[in-house]
């Protein structure tokens, strides 16, 4: 046995052993919790997931299928094993959970001849496994084994993708925009499938959150049910070999015949991390960053232009102002508003949403806005400018238009209208990281499958879509407060997401109405500023429009004010779909934020958590009259300390959102002042 150090890292290699003949069993424990992974290895591997000595989850048989190489149901003989302990740091460039991210995990490696090895990851709230390959030249994966089982009585919070009307179509064509289902694992149906991350509740009571990490040249993982057993099975959309182009106002580049093979990539590579996040509560799976961690390692040696924040929005309004001397629309006039705006209330970044120019050919630029002007207009007061861009028209000409981007001076894209995650997909994805990090824009992927960690490598890619969010307000009744309250237990499992909430037209579940260019939303405005500190996502918009805005000055502001990265979370309390209370700092600032169902809660809060000293409270909570009038907020000043408690009341749909400064920082407030009501 030979040891060696690096960092903080302790590798312990077990010198090769004789091939194995017969199944063995290897195990993984983690470093300090009762978690563990059990291996059995012979003619086919699987993994098992044990915590408190409860089985959580089977997976296997797991393995690839190459073309000419090995096969998961006929491995050769076990050639090799290796064991190492890791116990580092992460700091990320952009902070988002947290801004040291602990790196601790026992792993094992098992060598399957000369060109196989399967590695498996034991965290203290987590499990993941990958395989990695050693052929010359390129490989042909024809398919990838993963079936997962779970306990009788297991449920499971799933998005079961909604398939498009096109007969030419497959049902993996999607925006990744679905509402969860609560249902018994064993009552997924087969032929329903599933895109990723999904939450399974088992009946040891311990959670398991299941994605993904580090995919790159790869397909996405889908699930789909077996009939009348809790066990989902692997699917992935195999490779495009011929495209179309559908849809009217927006376009979109569509598979209509695949490959008989998942993909083809590097031969001498690693694949992708399969991931089962696990946690004795919901609540602590909302602090779990294990998809960051084992993604691949920063790839930009410069990341000082870089710059998280928040945006103004004008699609979801359709650009509607008033009070103002000109008419609003897609115009100069419009966007010098929006401009404005964001200047005199501190926000980072300006959005030009689809209109600015031909949404088909961003080379044609609408007539009656200024692009060029407004860039430089936007720079003079501070604000960056992010451009939006149809995925089929960009990937037309995707190095002439960042160019012709950079050359106006605008900081970023938005890129939408991919509803894919194929081979193709994920090397457009890496395509655009890179090519708009080499022209120092910052990325936005919407109609976006779920973050895989690819931030960590390209920090410029700042947030994704991924997720169905305040946009669905404008036509339909989706975006309940349950479903806003289950997206922080699931999708946010795997990374950032782009919500484009801050309504300012706030409804009551009795008073809340569909309306297409005044959108509300189900819930309290209170609720969509704590989303702003619950949500994670280091570019955040305010998708109300900024008349609206205007007439409450003071929520404005703090709002404006919140951060979009953070330096630590601590989750605090929290059921699935129901409520979540939870605290997050930002240097020496910390943010207190809850929100809830249409039930109507409250909550005590220690502030145990707080250094020594007196903090300045700003709170924002729901009005009294909140539960019939939904706009009605209640904002208040107090001085607190470590030795105190916050008491939060929340009215159906509400939120609450307290922010504790040092006092003596240069963010302090007055201690206390007289509460004060919105209009």
């Amino acid at each position: 046995m030979m040891l060696f150090r690096i960092g903080l890292a302790m590798w312990v290699i077990v010198a090769a052993v004789p091939s194995i003949a017969s199944a063995a069993s290897f195990r993984v424990a983690a470093p300090q919790a009762p978690l563990e992974a059990v291996v059995q290895a012979g003619t086919t591997l699987s993994l098992e997931v044990r915590y408190r000595d409860n089985t959580l989850v089977r997976a296997g048989p797991i393995g690839l299928d190459i073309d000419g190489g090995t096969r998961a149901e006929a491995l050769p003989p076990v050639s090799g094993e290796q064991r190492r302990s890791v116990d580092e740091v992460i700091r990320p460039a952009v902070p988002e959970k947290r801004a040291l991210i602990p790196d601790r995990y026992n792993e094992l490696r098992l060598d399957f001849g000369e060109s196989l090895s399967a590695v498996f990851r034991v965290y203290d709230d987590g499990v993941a496994y990958r395989f990695e390959t050693r052929y010359d030249g390129e490989v042909t994966i024809d398919s990838e084994h993963a079936t997962l089982r779970f306990g009788d009585q297991d449920k499971a919070w799933i998005a079961l993708a909604t398939c498009r009307k096109e007969p030419e179509l497959d049902c993996f064509h999607t925006s990744f925009e679905e509402n969860y289902t609560e249902v018994a694992l064993r009552d997924v149906l087969p032929g329903r499938q599933a895109f990723l991350p999904l939450l399974v509740r088992t009946q040891s009571g311990a959670y398991v959150g299941v994605t993904e990490s580090d995919l790159w040249d790869y397909p996405g993982l889908w699930l789909r049910g077996v009939q009348g057993a809790p066990t989902l099975r692997a699917e992935f959309a195999r490779y495009p070999l011929q495209e179309r182009v559908f849809g009217g106002e927006f376009k979109q580049n569509m598979v209509i015949r695949r490959a008989d093979y998942i993909a083809r990539t590097a031969g001498d590579r690693s694949f992708l991390w399969r991931v089962f996040m696990v946690a004795p509560d919901a609540a602590a799976l909302v602090g779990n960053d294990l998809v960051y961690r084992l993604a691949r390692p920063l790839a930009l040696e410069d990341v000082s232009w870089i710059h998280p924040g928040k945006s103004t929005e004008e699609w979801i309004t359709s650009r509607v102002l008033h009070g103002v001397d000109f008419v609003s629309g897609p115009n100069t006039d419009t966007y010098r508003y929006y401009i404005d705006f964001a200047a005199e209330y501190g926000l980072e970044y300006m959005m030009f949403d689809a209109g600015w120019s031909d949404n088909d050919d961003n080379t044609k630029l609408n007539p009656a806005i200024d692009v060029p002007g407004l860039i430089a207009y936007a720079r003079s007061k501070g604000v960056r400018v992010l451009l939006w861009n149809e995925a089929n028209a960009l990937e037309r000409n995707l190095d002439e238009a960042l160019d012709r981007y950079a050359a106006w001076g605008a900081s970023g894209i938005m890129m939408d209208f991919m509803d894919r995650d194929d081979q193709k997909t994920l090397q457009l994805y890496e395509r655009v990281a890179k090519a708009a990090a080499q022209r120092r824009l910052v990325v936005n992927l919407h109609g976006a499958f779920k973050p895989t960690g690819m931030q960590r490598a390209y920090p410029n890619l700042l947030t994704r879509e991924g997720v169905l969010g305040h946009e669905f307000n404008m036509w339909s009744d989706r975006v309940t407060p349950d479903h806003a309250l289950t997206v922080p237990f699931v999708r946010m499992l795997a990374g950032p997401l782009d919500w484009e909430g801050g309504s300012m037209q706030n409804g009551t579940q009795k008073t809340f109405r569909a309306v297409g260019e005044q959108p509300m939303n189900q819930g309290t405005r209170t609720q969509q500023m704590a989303q702003y500190v619950i949500y994670e996502s280091p570019l955040q918009y305010l998708a109300g429009t900024p008349s609206d805005y205007r007439t409450a000055p003071e929520f404005t502001r703090i709002l404006a004010g919140i951060p979009t990265t953070w330096d630590e979370t601590r989750p605090i309390e929290g059921a699935v779909g129901d409520y979540l209370v939870l605290a997050r700092r930002s240097g020496d600032t910390w943010y207190v934020a809850a929100m809830t169902d249409w039930t109507a809660r409250s909550f005590e809060v220690p502030l145990s958590f707080l250094e020594q000293g007196r903090y300045a409270a700003t709170i924002v909570a729901d009005g009294l009259n909140a539960d019939r009038y939904a706009g009605d907020v209640r904002i208040e000043r107090q001085a607190v300390g470590a030795n105190d408690s916050l008491t939060l009341k929340l009215a159906p749909g509400g939120g609450y959102v307290a922010r504790l400064v040092r006092i003596g920082s240069a963010q302090d407030a007055a201690p206390s002042s007289p509460a004060q009501t919105s209009p």
